[in-house]
């Protein structure tokens, strides 16, 4: 059986669309291993299940579900080889960012435990221009942090070769396959099945991961996120190496699809992120024929930075600041209601329930919390 099975790993890069492929494969899990495909683990991001297993010398900062694997990885990798041995499949698909910073021991471990369930294994790496790379990079890092001034400085760098150089010493030359970004994103809505179509996953694959183009908005206009940025200077997201306790988790998403400017950086820190990247952008035209990334500097787009505040932005943040001072209030009240129903006070409870319902009534909460009363007298009457 190990003779006729295969592995892609995708170890795509952040901000190449990775998140999007790994949410489209996870819902349709099922039908894809009716296919003779398995997308295994709970989470869709593999990096949970694949780090916790494989890099026991990097830690969280913070609590991850990483942590389950974490914890025992010798428990955790005998119930992944338990999935695959229960299934019936001829491609094993793993897809996890975490994968890029593996070493080339951890590379050998890896490696190891594929050659023991399947007979070939593919590589599949993502690439995208680096300047626009590094312009959503340092979008997603002033979601957590708040050093603009840094991330203005020095632009993040993409590291292509390093990346491409571990696998092919752990995997062989011909293992590795390089996409560009940009190719798989011409039809958004189509980007998971042009993945697994250029990944070799056939046309029945790309239909089932196709899903109905629905997407969720979020990104941080420019507005947002140097509104989030400095709030993360005011209020850090780590304190000590853990979760600052004054932190919910979910800041970013208050921000997440706000409208505004389009986010991006400043023309000298677009110029520096060019600069930096000519050395990869030269490996991939060597050793892939690759060069949509060979432009020269002059050939830079300009940049649309601005710190001006569209009149969009301010009121759609208005809008949002009252959704969540609603779904507070909303919360409290039926915190309240729940104590007093501890108490043994269910007269207070109810009185609780049609406050928050009058005040509330579109609160999917509240919408429950009353139907569950009604069928309740309904039983009892």
């Amino acid at each position: 059986m190990r003779a006729e099975r295969r592995a892609i790993v995708h170890i795509g890069h952040r901000k190449t669309g990775t998140t999007f492929i790994q949410n489209h494969f996870h819902a349709n899990r099922a039908a894809l291993l009716n296919a003779g495909v398995l997308y295994p683990f709970e989470e869709a991001n593999h990096s949970f299940g694949l780090s916790g297993i494989f890099r026991q010398d990097h830690a969280e900062q913070a609590p991850t579900p990483r942590d389950r694997y974490a914890s025992d990885p010798e428990r955790a990798r005998t119930e992944l080889d338990r999935e695959l041995h229960a299934s019936e499949w001829h491609t094993l698909v793993l897809s996890g960012e975490v994968l890029t910073g593996f070493s080339r021991r951890e590379l050998e471990a890896f490696s190891d435990w594929l050659d023991r369930h399947v007979a070939h294994v593919r590589i599949v790496f993502v690439v995208r221009d680096p300047v626009e790379w590094a312009v959503s990079a340092a979008q997603q890092h002033l979601k957590t942090r708040g050093d603009i001034d840094a991330v203005f400085d020095r632009p993040e760098a993409a590291h292509w070769a390093n990346i491409i150089k571990r696998y092919r010493a752990a995997f062989g030359r011909r293992a590795v396959a390089v996409l560009e970004y940009e190719a798989l994103a011409a039809v958004r809505e189509r980007f998971a099945a042009q993945f697994a179509l250029s990944a070799g996953l056939g046309a029945d694959i790309a239909a089932i991961v196709q899903g109905d183009g629905t997407t969720v908005n979020e990104s941080l206009s420019m507005e947002a996120a140097l509104m989030l940025g400095r709030y993360n200077v005011r209020v850090p997201e780590l304190q000590d190496g853990r979760r600052n306790p004054a932190r919910s988790g979910t800041e970013s998403r208050a921000f997440a699809g706000l409208p505004g400017h389009k986010f991006d950086l400043p023309q000298t820190t677009r110029l520096k992120a060019h600069a930096q990247s000519r050395q990869d952008v030269a490996f991939l035209a060597r050793e892939f024929g690759i060069t949509r990334y060979s432009y020269p500097a002059s050939d830079v787009p300009p940049s649309r930075y601005t710190e001006e505040v569209s009149v969009e932005f301010l009121d759609a943040l208005t809008d949002r600041l009252v959704s969540l001072q609603a779904d507070a209030l909303a919360t409290r009240l039926l915190l309240d209601r729940q104590r007093l129903r501890n108490k043994g006070d269910r007269a207070g409870a109810a009185a609780a329930l049609e406050a928050v319902a009058t005040r509330f009534p579109t609160d999917e909460r509240v919408i429950r919390a009353v139907a569950a009363r009604e069928a309740a007298k309904e039983r009892q009457g």
